[in-house]
């Protein structure tokens, strides 16, 4: 009965945690633009992060980084959140590198980075997996984002 109870716990989590991609995605629109959704970004996603360990939810955290180097006033305040980001973004695609959402948040990263900052390495090799592992995403709104972003 406790493993039954556990295996239940575990799915209801789960669920909770994936029914944040949604909301996570939405602030993904707004942070580039808002200080506040940025801000909101790193938070929730920082948060579903420590409690799952699940590497989409630091690509997320990332770009919440990203977007704060962009907010940030002082030279030396964009670099700490740009590199911050450049981390936390390239660790969430070593632990799951076939996930097709972490890669494209990295290419479009890149393709809009600065080239001065040297950050444009990988968008042959992201475009290359999320091409090949288009077909295999279950979440269709994210699977027509592609689409429509790569022209597939």
């Amino acid at each position: 009965m406790k493993f039954l109870s556990a295996i239940f716990f575990l799915l209801m989590a789960n669920m909770m945690f994936s029914q944040n991609l949604p909301e996570l995605r939405t602030l993904l629109k707004t942070g580039e633009t808002s200080e506040a959704s940025a801000k909101v970004l790193i938070d929730k996603s920082s948060t579903a992060f420590t409690k799952t360990k699940q590497p989409i939810y630091a690509g997320f955290m990332a770009i919440g980084q990203f977007f704060m180097a962009k907010h940030a006033f002082s030279p030396f305040k964009k670099m700490s959140y740009f590199n911050e980001g450049k981390k936390n973004l390239d660790n969430a695609i070593i632990k799951d590198p076939k996930n097709a959402e972490i890669r494209l948040l990295r290419l479009i990263t890149q393709e809009k980075a600065p080239k001065l900052l040297g950050y444009s390495k990988n968008i042959s090799e992201d475009k290359r997996i999320i091409t090949s592992e288009y077909t295999k995403i279950e979440d269709e709104a994210l699977k027509l984002y592609i689409k429509n972003y790569l022209n597939l």
